[in-house]
């Protein structure tokens, strides 16, 4: 089969991409083996890294960590699943006109969502669910501050906070020429990182109180704004680091407004655990996308030979939504 290796550079720190022929993956008794429909890129696949596991013994690395396809084999401790199901999920290996994956976590794919549509909400959607609902405690009548707003799950966040009934949901961003769009999703105010002075404008549009909940995507460098914004008792859940991955606190802040700071990942996570994450997803989220409450924003697609260009191009931060690939 065709797919994109991840493969060092001598003297250079970051490997690059390459099309190629691989064996094709074998199919494990837990897993399903999906033909690829579609691949979704996401910002950690710029590492090129085996942060998300490596590969086995003399098997090359294939990029991606999200898929959507048709299942054309099943391993013999595999239920509910058969060949010709529409699944996606998340999983290693994605970039490839073939995927493995563990039938724990494959979704079922509804009969109103595209391929494409179903890859770009593989990963991002359960999480932003998991990170605003399970974790950020979020209901009907809250507010919300969404810290990297313009990216995948921070559109995501923004979707799902509007659609459980959200009283005022701001977005912060670097500047970006397509940001306005947001405000056709629900976005009640648009700040700019760098620019507008965040924790000052989330006080007079929440009446001084604060937000209820802060999803962050930026990391270090905004949390201090974060600690500011957040009203007493509110939560702060952290899902990524654009902004750097360390940053300072005022301790005397977070006792005071009693603010409960909390991390998210997929990667410390055990199948089980996984597993459980997903079926909340479904029971949460799957009535509004089936009722078209929800469609993901898609803002590309690229041939899979072109993996490295739209690497490229995600990096640029000049993007509103998902970036795909097609086998």
């Amino acid at each position: 089969m065709k797919a994109v290796v991840i493969v060092p550079r001598d003297g250079e720190q970051r490997p690059t991409l390459e099309y190629q022929t691989v064996p094709d993956p074998t199919c494990q008794a837990s897993e399903l083996l999906v033909a690829v429909k579609a691949a979704g890129i996401n910002r950690i696949d710029l590492a090129r890294s085996t942060a998300h596991g490596g590969p086995a013994a003399g098997k090359p690395l294939i990029a991606g960590l999200e898929m959507a396809g048709d299942v054309i084999a099943t391993g013999s401790g595999v239920s509910g699943f058969k060949a010709g199901d529409r699944v996606m999920g998340m999983t290693t290996g994605a970039y490839a006109e073939i995927a493995a994956i563990d039938h724990r976590v494959a979704i079922k794919i509804p009969d109103s969502l595209s391929y494409d549509q179903a890859a770009a909400i593989a990963t991002v959607y359960p999480t932003a669910h998991n990170a605003l609902v399970t974790n950020g405690q979020f209901a009907a009548g809250k507010t919300i501050l969404i810290q990297g707003v313009t990216s995948a799950v921070g559109i995501a966040t923004l979707q799902i906070a509007k659609a459980l009934g959200g009283a005022t949901v701001i977005g912060v961003a670097r500047p970006n020429p397509k940001a306005d769009a947001l405000a056709d999703l629900g976005l009640d105010r648009l700040l700019i990182s760098g620019t507008d002075n965040i924790p000052a404008e989330v006080s007079r549009l929440t009446d001084g109180k604060g937000v209820d909940v802060v999803i962050d995507m930026v990391g270090g460098s905004a949390l201090a704004d974060n600690l500011e914004a957040v009203g007493l008792g509110g939560r702060i859940v952290n899902v990524g680091w654009m902004g750097g991955a360390t940053g300072e606190i005022n301790l005397d802040n977070l006792a005071r407004k009693r603010v409960s700071l909390i991390g998210v990942s997929f990667r410390t996570r055990t199948l089980e655990q996984k597993a459980e994450l997903f079926s909340q997803f479904v029971r949460d989220i799957f009535p509004l996308l089936e009722a078209g409450t929800l469609r993901p924003i898609i803002q590309a697609a690229y041939p899979l030979k072109d993996a490295l260009k739209a690497q490229d191009t995600m990096a640029l931060d000049q993007h509103l939504g998902k970036i795909l690939l097609h086998p």
